[in-house]
């Protein structure tokens, strides 16, 4: 299977989002945004729908259109109700997540507003797992990353 098949699939949207076909000119960036989206995004001990909030929270937060306006897509997708949804796109913790999510989405903004603070990191380990701690500080790091990829290269927002 070609990579292109792979993200199209592996991400259930039959297509290949501008995020991934923006580094079709350089197939190992292609293959390096993908490996790294994949694996915290899609396998791990937080739910993708959680990881896809934080997403939101963190490219909101940041004022990075493309992830946050994916990312709503994907969460309309995967059965995510409308008042959820409209809080996240203001940028807001929606009332009535349960605390462990809601600890979540307060951590990426926190995190997207503060980057350099590893205090952070303390209220996570007060409540989660190690491994979903460190997995929590990887979206942070991937949407940091896709943010930076997205606006640099103006990555237009799919045609959803």
């Amino acid at each position: 299977m070609d990579q292109r098949q792979e993200i199209a699939e592996g991400l259930g949207f039959g297509f290949v989002p501008n995020l991934f076909a923006a580094a079709d000119a350089n197939p190992e960036v292609q293959t390096a945004l993908w490996q790294a989206f994949r694996h915290t995004m899609l396998r791990g001990e937080l739910p993708r729908t959680v990881k896809e909030m934080m997403g939101v929270m963190i490219s909101k937060t940041a004022g990075s259109p493309y992830a946050a306006l994916v990312h709503l897509h994907a969460l309309t997708f995967q059965g995510v109700e409308a008042p959820l949804l409209e809080a996240l796109e203001r940028g807001e913790v929606p009332a009535g997540v349960p605390r462990k999510v809601a600890l979540l989405l307060r951590f990426a903004q926190e995190a997207t507003r503060r980057p350099n603070d590893a205090t952070l990191v303390q209220g996570l380990r007060e409540r989660l797992s190690e491994a979903e701690v460190v997995e929590a500080v990887a979206v942070v790091g991937v949407f940091r990353m896709i943010n930076c990829w997205t606006d640099l290269l103006a990555v237009p927002v799919d045609a959803l």
